[in-house]
């Protein structure tokens, strides 16, 4: 009976509780901040009111004082009791004569008021109950005083709406801000709870977990992009190296038995001295075999990875193609094949690795050499655009079969007719790795007839 550890469900995202103590710290002091401002402003209000009040009272005061110099103590008379009638603003006005008793304008002001030119506050009833009121009085030339009131009450009372008003609009706002941020909060947590789950779904051993994301999205979808691709390439890495794994146990067992028979036999104590040198000739075939394998695979993992980025530099691929065909000739005409170059006269430039191409399109000439068959033709071309450059090697044999081209791509992937020939099933897989690198693609197409191996690179 087999016996199976049970796995533990995946721990759901909880946002820690310090931010809200943070949030309610905050905003205790953008409270207090807006309660100073608000009494600072308040003091600077008041001031600046109550130099302008002075200003208005002593500006009337003079206002009525000429009156009463150019036109009469009748006119002032009759202005004073006019206004007083009409009792409009903040302000009253008063005409006593030398015992304090009211000539004009309002009755009730202290007659205490009367014996100061300065402001005084007083507490006078004027209009029926008692208010507070700041007085400056002034002299005539015929002896009556003019007394010149502002009504403190009215302007406390006006200060204190004002007050009140502003300590609302700033609590409306307040709250208004509050409930925004505690909003945007929910969403940022929400968005960040998506992420933070997925990646214990995957930390969970789900490597099929992706973060969902949305069109056209915000900086959280960009996020949740950015990640799923990070997962895809992980995943695809992943699946590379499970394949590799795989397929390396099953491809150097063979070479490695064969190696290990080589070597038993000529280890036999009764193997003639032919017998040792022949079994050691064989083990050293399938060492090499078993290294040039382990060699390309490495090749491959370098491109497919990326490391083999750092050592890309400017490269002239029309004469890194010439230099390829002129190692590659020899075995062409062994193989009773022609081989066409055909390339541009001019640069072609581009930054790539040259090892590597120069690997990818000596394997490109290696397959068509051994698959196209005797008294084939085989071109190998360079086409070059503004955005791409495309290394086309195209021969007449037999071809692959369209159902194939993808899958001969893969590692250690041979067809049936090619098993009987040497070879790892790499020589392709490293064309399509060397592609990935330099941004581009392997395409295997029909030549009517034979085959047609496109290496597409990008500039």
């Amino acid at each position: 009976m087999t016996v199976r550890a049970a796995r533990a469900p995946p721990r759901r995202f909880t946002p820690p509780a310090w931010p809200w103590s943070f949030a309610l710290a905050t905003f205790l002091v953008v409270a207090a901040a807006l309660a100073a401002a608000l009494l600072l402003v308040d003091r600077i209000g008041e001031r600046i009111i109550d130099q302008d009040a002075r200003t208005a009272a002593r500006v009337e005061h003079d206002y009525l004082t000429a009156l009463e110099r150019e036109q009469g103590l009748t006119a002032l008379v009759e202005t004073l009791n006019l206004r007083e009638r009409l009792k409009g603003g903040g302000f009253r006005y008063s005409l006593v004569d030398a015992e304090g008793r009211a000539i004009a304008g309002a009755p009730g002001l202290d007659p205490q008021a009367h014996a100061s030119s300065s402001w005084r506050v007083i507490q006078a009833r004027a209009g029926g109950g008692q208010t507070r009121w700041r007085v400056v009085a002034s002299a005539l030339p015929s002896g009556e005083r003019l007394l010149v009131a502002q009504n403190l009450d009215r302007r406390r009372a006006f200060r204190a709406a004002v007050f009140r008003s502003s300590a609302l609009a700033i609590l409306l706002a307040s709250s208004a801000c509050i409930a925004a941020g505690l909003a945007l909060n929910a969403v940022l947590l929400s968005r960040a709870r998506a992420i933070a789950d997925t990646a214990a779904r995957i930390a969970e051993g789900d490597m099929q977990a992706r973060v969902a994301v949305r069109e056209p999205g915000d900086v959280f979808d960009r996020l949740g992009v950015s990640i799923n691709r990070m997962l895809a390439q992980i995943d695809e890495l992943m699946t590379g190296l499970q394949t590799v794994t795989d397929s390396l146990a099953h491809d150097l067992r063979t070479p490695l038995t064969r190696l290990n028979g080589a070597l038993t036999r000529a280890m036999a104590p009764d193997a003639t001295e032919a017998e040792r040198i022949a079994g050691i000739e064989a083990a050293q075939a399938q060492a090499n075999q078993t290294l040039a394998t382990v060699s390309a695979m490495l090749d491959i993992a370098r491109a497919e990875t990326g490391l083999s980025r750092g050592a890309m530099r400017e490269v002239d691929l029309s004469q890194t193609a010439a230099v390829v065909a002129e190692l590659f000739a020899p075995l062409f005409e062994d193989a009773r094949q022609t081989l066409d170059l055909v390339i541009p006269e001019a640069l072609v430039l581009a930054q790539g690795h040259e090892p590597l191409l120069r690997q990818a399109i000596g394997n490109l000439l290696h397959n068509a050499a051994r698959h196209a068959g005797e008294g084939a033709r085989v071109e190998l071309r360079l086409e070059a655009t503004p955005e791409t450059i495309e290394i086309v090697v195209a021969d007449d044999g037999p071809g692959v079969p369209q159902a194939e081209r993808g899958r001969v791509q893969e590692r250690f992937v041979r067809l049936d007719r090619a098993r009987s020939t040497p070879g790892s099933g790499l020589g392709l897989a490293i064309v399509a790795a060397c592609a990935k690198l330099h941004g581009g693609q392997l395409r295997l197409e029909d030549n009517h007839p034979g085959l047609r191996a496109v290496l597409s690179l990008r500039r």
